[in-house]
């Protein structure tokens, strides 16, 4: 029996990344894309591209309503994707205790608006969700994979992309 269940976790995780991969387009990055991450590696100054979209529960979010106000971390994330799930608990632990100095915005890469609201209700995630059904900000940040984070300073600068889980002390190094 156990035998079943795994093998059709990994049907479940293979089929979302290729439809996630469908929905994205090819791997290759634009020519934009190659430019932030060049910059980030480079260590030269990039603004972040800006987005405006739908917040899960209302209303929108923009990354530059906080800039000048407070760094940014954003989080592409998907639901179906065992990374996030296990990360975004952790995440939404360091919003909890640096809220009032780093601000967190989740984005949702293309799902429904009823399965993103499921899964941040069953895992008590605080954060602003922002929902990405056309891919806006995805493309913006040349995201390839899920559970991809941007570390954004108070002007609104790319510092850090993390394409893996984040840890405290990249919250730690937004604030000092």
């Amino acid at each position: 029996m156990s035998n079943k269940l795994l093998i059709g976790g990994v049907v479940i995780v293979v089929a979302g990344l290729l439809i996630f991969g469908r929905l994205n387009g090819n791997n290759t990055p634009s020519a934009g894309t190659a430019s932030v991450q060049n910059s980030i590696s480079a260590g030269s100054t990039h603004t972040a591209p800006d987005f405006t979209l739908q917040k899960l529960g209302g209303g929108t979010i923009s990354l530059s309503e906080f800039r000048g106000k407070k760094p940014v971390v954003v989080d592409f994330w998907a639901s179906w994707c065992p990374n996030c799930r296990r990360d975004m608990p952790k995440l939404n632990g360091f919003y909890e205790k640096y809220k009032d100095r780093v601000e967190v915005i989740g984005v949702n890469l293309q799902e429904r608006e009823s399965t993103v609201a499921d899964f941040i209700k069953s895992r008590g995630i605080n954060f602003p969700i922002a929902l990405d059904p056309r891919g806006q900000a995805s493309n913006a940040f040349g995201i390839q994979y899920t559970n991809t984070h941007f570390l954004i300073d108070k002007d609104g600068n790319l510092i850090r992309a993390i394409p893996a889980d984040i840890g405290e002390t990249n919250m730690l190094s937004l604030i000092n």
